[in-house]
């Protein structure tokens, strides 16, 4: 396997996001001889900096085929909720369901794999609703944001299809 070329655009993204938010740091080198090494990784003949222009030059890619919206919910996704891209999705989610920002913002970090503030059942009591509807309320928010996910990184495997860093 060459390890050049991502095998798909999941892959690209979770690398490049990974390196985008790592410090590069050198090792010292009384640790360099213990360091222990991955058994398979992305570009290993570049140095920290390399790999860093590398995943800039991926995510550069994928801006330009997707939406903004798009790339803050593969952002969202792969960090997690709890950054400020965050709210900038949560604000237009909650424009345009009509739900309240704060339910919104709950459902979102649930989607990303993140603990919620409050269960289904609190929401309900504080809209006056069962849990019920507040859990098919939180259905329609990961629906819209799984197709937004969906179209994101089928547009980002045509970017980064074009840029080489994908296996046709």
């Amino acid at each position: 396997m060459d390890n050049t070329i991502f095998p798909g655009a999941t892959d690209a993204i979770h690398w490049s996001i990974r390196r985008l938010n790592s410090p590069i740091i050198k090792p010292p080198s009384m640790n360099s001889m213990s360091k222990k090494t991955a058994a398979f990784e992305y570009m290993p003949m570049l140095n920290p900096w390399e790999k860093l222009a590398e995943a800039v030059l991926i995510w550069k890619a994928v801006g330009r085929v997707c939406t903004p919206e798009e790339c803050l919910t593969l952002s969202i996704y792969y960090l997690g909720g709890s950054n400020a891209a965050t709210e900038i999705l949560v604000k237009k989610l909650a424009r345009e369901l009509g739900r309240d920002r704060y339910f919104v913002m709950d459902t979102v970090r649930t989607w990303a794999r993140e603990r919620p503030h409050h269960s289904c059942t609190w929401w309900g009591k504080k809209y006056g609703v069962s849990s019920s509807t507040a859990n098919r309320w939180q259905q329609e928010i990961t629906d819209r944001l799984e197709v937004l996910l969906r179209s994101a990184i089928t547009g980002a495997t045509i970017g980064l299809k074009e840029s080489g860093h994908v296996a046709d």
